[in-house]
């Protein structure tokens, strides 16, 4: 990052326009094969595309537009898109320009959400990959939640601190190996030398190289963004209710008659598993049976108290600087430790591939090639973002 451009506690907007980005655009072979994904993921969440056909649905964040596609094909009535970066906005504009299919066309809102007045409420909300546990954040997610009618349905994005460990320590790592020196391209290409052996390990990636490390490694508030399930629950308020999740996680067994008396007790039903389930969000190729959610309270300690940790290194900006940084260094490998040592009761690569980042973290001489040659934790990556619908109880 260029120091006297990037701050570490800077948000997303100003990054986004300080360098006239929008780093968010999608690679995919065709675009039915975009729709079908896009249409699995909503049906998952309990919207099917009847649940958009001539109703209220409303974007915020929608970057390239490329997502709100599917959602303008199902042809809602009105469909309002917010999004104040001027890149984005653009490739909105081109996107939409760019498709022939049917659609219903966007009205296009160029403002912060902060500044969002909508004349009434929406049938759908969406809102993903935008927003994370700062306080501003939670009080956007509660404003979300205001502007869902009756019946309606919210879409957002958690991102479990487990889920988040692999992208948290590549963003450590990264921030070691950038030189404040260097031109925010140079950082770019640099780092996307180091990362392009991890991400090509991800099957079915849909982001280019470059975009990626721009949206994450170099963006200087990345780790701002974890968002844990019960945090993003209690954020929503309490007129608001569970409705699903992917991945699912959780049993319903609920008996349909007595579905309205425990909707509101179901959500600790869900709660419970997905504390049970936290440790299946550290690695997207691995799936484990549940825990007692007692032993996943420790792990997730461990996980918290990492994060915390790297909130704080981030925040001081000086990772480059191993003297400067090393107090905070040598915490977080006090912290891969214990998580190490915690994982070793679960899975013991897992455990190894831990303990082969440690090595590399505690290295005298740790530098890009050491990070690119990595064995293990090259191919480590989280179920980092989970979605999760809510509904607004209707009007009898």
């Amino acid at each position: 990052m260029n120091a006297e451009k990037d701050k570490p506690a800077e948000g997303l907007l100003p990054y986004y326009m300080r360098h006239n980005i929008s780093p968010v655009h999608y690679q995919f072979d065709s675009i039915e094969a975009h729709f079908d994904r896009r249409d699995s993921l909503y049906r998952s969440l309990g919207l099917p595309p009847l649940a958009f056909r001539n109703h209220r649905v409303l974007e915020v964040a929608a970057g390239s537009g490329q997502n709100s596609l599917y959602v303008a094909s199902c042809l809602p009535q009105t469909y309002d898109l917010v999004e104040p970066n001027t890149a984005g906005i653009l490739d909105i504009r081109k996107t939409y320009e760019g498709y022939a299919g049917r659609h219903t066309p966007p009205t296009l809102h160029e403002v912060q959400f902060e500044d969002y007045k909508a004349n009434e409420g929406y049938d759908v909300v969406i809102c993903e990959n935008w927003l994370g546990s700062m306080p501003h954040d939670l009080a956007a997610i509660g404003k979300l939640a205001s502007l869902v009618k009756p019946g309606g349905a919210l879409v957002v994005t958690c991102v479990p601190v487990s889920g988040f460990f692999a992208n948290t320590m590549r963003k450590l790592l990264a921030l070691r190996l950038t030189d404040p020196a260097r031109s925010f391209n140079q950082n770019t290409e640099s780092l996307v030398g180091i990362f392009s052996p991890h991400l090509a390990t991800i099957r079915d990636m849909t982001r280019n190289h470059r975009d990626w490390v721009q949206d994450t490694m170099l963006l200087p508030a990345y780790l701002d963004i974890a968002l844990p399930f019960e945090t993003a629950n209690h954020a929503v308020g309490g007129g608001m209710e569970f409705l699903a999740s992917f991945p699912s996680f959780a049993p319903d067994w609920r008996w349909f008659k007595s579905l309205v008396g425990e909707r509101r007790r179901f959500i600790e039903h869900m709660l419970e598993f997905y504390r049970m389930n936290l440790h299946n969000f550290i690695d997207h190729r691995k799936t484990w049976p549940t825990r007692a959610a007692d032993d996943n309270a420790r792990l997730e300690t461990a996980f918290k108290s990492l994060h915390h940790t790297a909130l704080a290194l981030q925040a001081t900006g000086t990772a480059h600087d191993r003297n400067a940084s090393l107090p905070f260094i040598e915490e977080i490998s006090e912290h891969l430790s214990v998580l190490a040592g915690e994982l070793g009761k679960i899975d013991k690569d897992t455990a190894a591939t831990v303990a082969e980042l440690k090595s590399v973290w505690d290295h005298p001489a740790m530098d890009a090639t050491i990070v690119r040659d990595m064995r293990l934790f090259a191919s480590l990556f989280g179920r980092e973002t989970v979605y999760v619908s809510f509904t607004r109880a209707r009007s009898i």
